[in-house]
């Protein structure tokens, strides 16, 4: 448990592990609904394929974040 703490609060530039974790869930999460919402705007098929490799990343990334922040609260 205090190895994930440790994890969770690792230093990078002025913010800690988990806050870039954050951010990356959440960009991942905007590009898994653009994948599929802008290129039917154009008219042109992207294959199914990048939405669920993004949406597997999103989920992944994001239950990353999720258990170092509980981790750090507890």
């Amino acid at each position: 448990m205090e190895a994930l703490r440790t994890i969770a609060y690792f230093p990078l530039g002025p913010f800690p592990l988990v806050f870039y974790l954050g951010l990356v869930s959440y960009a991942l999460l905007l590009a898994t609904g653009a994948s599929m919402a802008l290129p039917a705007r154009r008219k042109r098929r992207r294959p199914l394929r990048v939405h669920h490799g993004l949406a597997y990343a999103t989920a992944l990334v994001a239950t990353l974040h999720a258990l170092l922040g509980v981790v750090a609260r507890l």
